[in-house]
């Protein structure tokens, strides 16, 4: 069994679905997990949410799925009228979800899987999740904080810590762009900026093969897809 990883697909379904063909993914075997922020900036959010939760379905014990910050936001709009998530593509995310689901209550029971999925999967060698772990918060009773955890927070806490709190385990998440995916033994980041990286021409969707510590990326500005090796620091 391989392990996979993919995160921060912000509506770019055409390249999920072509990285997962050309990664090879068996997920009648291998185990794939959805690190979050499957929606907004993008052009296909439902149809991200809707792949995404299939998948989950017909593969129960293979693939996991997770909540990002932008579903987060998008739960908080929903459910308390909370309007920051329509400044960070809300707006476009609900006329996708329109137009994909005319039933009303199919959408709504998408939008609400999306938003009520957990903060963190673990396996007997990795912990993943969106943005990253607090090591002075028990890995059963994180903070929901943990969601906008920034880089720079997570990278200042000792490697000795994290790896205490998640018993050996890596932590492999997302959330802050990156242009080359690298491992310190403790965590690693594998948010490619999809549509989101502010620079265009690097504005990439990857999926990290964990087994063999490679990662398929798909260049979105010319629809190249590259294979590159995990570095390590």
């Amino acid at each position: 069994m391989r392990k996979f990883f993919i995160t921060d697909i912000h509506g770019d379904k055409e390249g999920l679905e072509l990285l997962l063909g050309h990664a090879g993914a068996d997920l009648k075997r291998d185990q794939l997990v959805f690190g979050g922020d499957m929606i907004n900036r993008g052009k296909d959010s439902a149809g991200v949410v809707k792949y995404i939760k299939e998948l989950t379905e017909r593969h129960p014990g293979q693939v996991h799925a997770l909540i990002g910050n932008h579903e987060e936001m998008m739960g908080d709009y929903i459910k308390n009228g909370d309007r920051l998530w329509l400044s960070h593509g809300g707006h476009d995310t609900l006329e996708s979800f329109a137009r994909a689901f005319s039933d009303q209550k199919e959408r709504q029971a998408h939008m609400e899987w999306a938003y009520s999925l957990p903060l963190y999967y673990a396996d007997e060698e990795f912990v993943y999740t969106h943005a990253g772990l607090c090591t002075v918060e028990p890995l059963e009773q994180q903070s929901r904080e943990i969601l906008w955890m920034t880089e720079y927070e997570f990278y200042r806490q000792p490697r000795e810590e994290l790896l205490t709190l998640t018993n050996g385990r890596p932590v492999i998440h997302g959330h802050t762009p990156v242009e080359r995916i690298y491992f310190d033994g403790a965590r690693m980041n594998c948010d490619m900026g999809s549509n989101t990286y502010a620079v265009l021409e690097e504005r990439s969707l990857g999926i990290v093969n964990l087994t063999e510590m490679i990662y398929h990326v798909y260049k979105q500005a010319d629809q190249r897809l590259e294979n590159r090796r995990i570095g390590r620091i």
